[in-house]
């Protein structure tokens, strides 16, 4: 039997907890992904995944062999590309998971550039605003806002992720200006929503940080469907600079500006970086997607 085939199949189910999820990734009957797993664990003579009809989990042998098996992989997987790498042009594929405001704004024309430079080399982007975990979902990169990189990642901060409280002209004239954090309350506040619900809005001054009392008038998990409402004349919408900068250019709408920083998060040390793992940019064509991203960024 193909061994390394086999663990493939059996790290993605472990990733996934799911047969079905892990053939549709390879593009397979979920019976062969089944089949191979199972004549895996019949030639180790264990048992690897527990297996109900609701659940599915890793064994204690089970546990142990991931952890085994995902660096021997990691390690046939450089072995190969290395040598791939030093006989022809650099090819592969590289994950990455970004902010769709981001992307569209700076992400999508220098990908472009790099794939013309590097033609060989596929990118798979995934644009959303949901965290994503790089290990566990198998992307080479991830360009995501926090105050915390995570420490096992190497972190690479590529915009101060400044935040703009904005509203169209006309809005703000039917509604009145905002002359201070307080006058929020009686605004249409338009609302970004995570997995873990709706973002609060804080408002900072030298030391001074205070929860702003909002009303939310529309949610949504799309910063870019939040500027088209905002730019609608609909409410107030707390978005990154980055996102508004383009509508802001145009006169669509303006920054509702009171004196007082506004953030998501209780403090302003919040970045935009570029997330990897050390091993991830050990690759040819990662490492040349890493020094082409960081020379061509702007990082103002």
């Amino acid at each position: 039997m193909d061994k390394l085939t086999a663990a493939r199949y059996f790290l993605k189910v472990a990733d996934t907890g799911s047969f079905s999820k892990t053939a549709k990734f390879y593009n397979l009957p979920v019976s062969t992904v089944s089949r191979r797993i199972k004549d895996l664990e019949q030639n180790l003579g264990a048992k690897l995944l527990r297996r109900t009809t609701r659940f599915l989990s890793l064994t204690e042998i089970g546990e142990i062999y991931y952890k085994q098996v995902e660096n021997a992989v990691d390690a046939f997987d450089l072995a190969e590309e290395a040598v791939n790498q030093a006989s022809g042009r650099p090819s592969g594929t590289i994950r990455i998971s970004a902010l769709p405001s981001y992307s569209e704004m700076h992400l999508y024309p220098l990908i472009q550039q790099f794939r013309n430079a590097y033609p060989d080399i596929v990118v798979d982007l995934n644009t959303t605003d949901q965290v994503q975990d790089l290990v566990r979902d198998k992307f080479d990169f991830a360009i995501r806002p926090t105050s915390f990189p995570p420490e096992h990642l190497i972190a690479k901060v590529i915009d101060r992720h400044k935040m703009l409280l904005v509203a169209s002209p006309g809005y703000l004239k039917k509604f009145g200006e905002v002359r201070d954090y307080k006058d929020l309350t009686t605004h249409r506040a338009l609302c970004y929503r995570s997995a873990n619900g709706v973002m609060p809005w804080y408002a900072f001054k030298n030391n001074d940080v205070h929860v702003i009392d909002k009303k939310p008038y529309f949610l949504c998990n799309d910063t870019n469907e939040l500027l088209r409402i905002a730019a609608d004349g609909e409410g107030i919408a707390l978005l990154p600079e980055w996102t508004a900068k383009r509508a802001l250019e145009d006169g669509l709408i303006e920054q509702v500006n009171f004196g007082w920083d506004v953030s998501f998060v209780s403090d302003l040390d919040h970045r935009l970086y570029l997330l990897y793992e050390q091993k991830a940019s050990e690759l040819t064509r990662n490492k040349l997607f890493l020094e082409f991203f960081l020379r061509h960024i702007r990082t103002d």
